[in-house]
């Protein structure tokens, strides 16, 4: 398995342990979202390949892994906070491991862009992305 896999995997495998939330990667636009949230990770944007001098060393990355957040309810005030409490979960267990096991040498992320989206005969759903940059080396510019 590439490093790059490897690392998506054990991001994958830290938000498994976000209480309620479901996980799923890459997966389409989900149709139902469960009661404690979805949670999708997406590979995101690894970014050019940055070499050391000489080019003899690995190659450095700066990889942008997009967490798409999911909450669906009616109630605009349960709604909010089921969000929020969603994304402080996901933040406490992302600082956990800050290198993934030793894969990286470390990872940042911020506060989500959120959006509330309307659907017709169905409760609301409040969506955010966070992007978590996620700085390694590997021996291949392939990953």
């Amino acid at each position: 398995m590439s490093k790059t896999e490897q690392i998506l995997e054990a991001i994958k495998t830290l938000l498994i342990t976000v209480p309620g939330g479901k996980v799923e990667r890459n997966s389409a636009v989900p149709e139902k979202i469960p009661t404690g949230g979805l949670i999708v990770l997406r590979d995101g944007d690894p970014g050019e390949p940055e070499t050391a001098l000489g080019g003899f060393d690995g190659v450095y990355y700066s990889h942008h892994v997009e967490i798409e957040l999911y909450i669906e309810d009616g109630d605009a005030t349960i709604r909010d906070t089921a969000f929020d409490t969603l994304v402080q979960s996901v933040g406490t267990v992302l600082k956990t491991d800050s290198t993934l096991g030793g894969l990286a040498f470390g990872m940042s992320y911020g506060r989500p862009e959120i959006d509330t989206e309307a659907v017709a005969g169905a409760p609301a759903i409040k969506t955010g992305t966070i992007i978590v940059t996620v700085e390694y080396e590997t021996a291949s510019p392939l990953g």
